[in-house]
């Protein structure tokens, strides 16, 4: 199962349509700051959530979701100071039974193991921050093993991010 995972766009629907365009997934995540109309976006995704930047009221600011034979927290993060700690975070995976978090809002490409939850960041498209590129992810998973693959807006492969994590199975 392929999973696209994406964080703040900002308005950026052309270049989402780019990524999204000619590569399939099982799962569209975007983690919030989409910053446009939910109709706008070149996708239906399988989750989203809104972002401090965000005006839509009818999207959820945090979902838990399964995928790929994981329970996953979506969420942007601005409520857990992801710009600060990951700490609030894990806990709240831990607090809802989710062993993968997909969040936001630093706009900084992250993919760490922290007790058994494994906690991405895609960076942001619009405007990456503690990297030179834009980002986005895509998840591999097989059994219990994801694989984590960034890429930059041109569809290139940014080898010095991601990797292969063993998370437990969801029960």
């Amino acid at each position: 199962m392929r999973a696209l995972v994406l964080s703040d766009t900002h308005g950026m629907t052309r270049e989402l349509r780019d990524v999204v365009d000619g590569t399939s997934f099982s799962a569209i995540f975007h983690c919030g700051d989409f910053c446009c109309d939910r109709a706008e976006l070149p996708f239906a995704p399988t989750g989203i959530v809104r972002g401090d930047c965000d005006a839509a009221r009818d999207v959820p600011e945090e979902q838990v979701v399964a995928w790929g034979g994981f329970r996953v927290l979506l969420t942007h993060g601005h409520r857990y100071r992801v710009k600060e700690t990951l700490l609030p975070l894990k806990y709240r995976a831990l607090e809802v039974g989710a062993n993968l978090v997909l969040f936001g809002h630093s706009h900084v490409p992250l993919a760490t193991m922290e007790d058994g939850v494994l906690l991405v960041n895609p960076g942001s498209l619009a405007a990456p921050r503690r990297f030179p590129r834009p980002t986005y992810a895509v998840l591999e998973a097989e059994g219990t093993t994801v694989r984590v693959t960034f890429y930059d807006a041109k569809g290139m492969a940014v080898d010095e991010l991601g990797g292969t994590f063993n998370l437990s199975p969801t029960p």
